[in-house]
């Protein structure tokens, strides 16, 4: 699954504290600053290491290769698995029972996410993270993104954040991701009123619901046009 496609956010702004992350075997750059401590991380990294089953973060090489080789999720992530289709699983975890795993993410998601503002006050939060296990190789799996939502929504949200990680990008896994939200969603409303991605949409995101539902609705009459 690693790949090298170019990212599609081609000019990162030129102050961002951290300039790089590896990401298991990947080596890719960021786009926007970040907030992790400055007691941890400097403010001027040209290369920050990240655990790719965990998301724990160092900036020393040796530090990192000695934790993924101990790391407690390299069989399989936290949380319960809520779709499982053709190699790809859907990882619903409580920010509440996995307080520092979903910190984590999010820190690693703000270097691609310009308007995230979540990072520590994850208890009200549900993370739903979208793996690849290749059937050849069952005992290694992938993290490619995820998409969060708030427990309690007043304005229905079904989704807070949503981000597929820029070597995995270009792939319709965005979709993916926004079909599970939504069909979560209607599980839970069981025939009320479903909501959709939390407000203001970032243009990236406007661009994939734009998308997203354009294939939704030619679909659909396509089906009408069969009757």
């Amino acid at each position: 699954m690693a790949s090298s496609e170019p990212s599609s956010h081609a000019n990162p702004p030129a102050v961002r504290n951290v300039k790089h992350v590896v990401l298991g075997d990947l080596l890719f750059q960021t786009w926007y600053q970040s907030i992790y401590p400055e007691d941890l991380v400097s403010k001027d990294t040209d290369r920050l290491y990240v655990c790719r089953w965990c998301f724990r973060y160092s900036c020393d090489a040796d530090a990192y290769t000695k934790h993924t080789r101990l790391c407690l999720h390299r069989t399989a992530p936290p949380g319960t698995k809520v779709y499982d289709h053709g190699g790809y699983a859907v990882w619903e975890l409580d920010g509440e029972d996995h307080k520092l795993y979903a910190q984590n993410l999010s820190l690693f998601a703000k270097l691609f996410l310009d308007h995230k503002s979540v990072f520590f006050d994850v208890a009200s939060f549900l993370y739903y993270l979208l793996t690849f296990t290749d059937p050849t190789d069952p005992d290694n799996y992938y993290i490619l993104g995820f998409f969060s939502k708030e427990k309690l929504s007043w304005d229905a949200n079904n989704l807070a954040c949503i981000l597929v990680f820029p070597p995995y990008q270009h792939k319709q896994l965005g979709k993916l991701l926004m079909g599970v939200s939504y069909k979560l969603s209607s599980w839970e409303k069981d025939g009320g009123l479903i909501g959709g991605p939390e407000k203001p949409l970032s243009e990236m995101g406007r661009k994939s619901y734009t998308r997203f539902w354009k294939e939704r609705i030619a679909r659909i009459s396509e089906w009408r046009r069969g009757c």
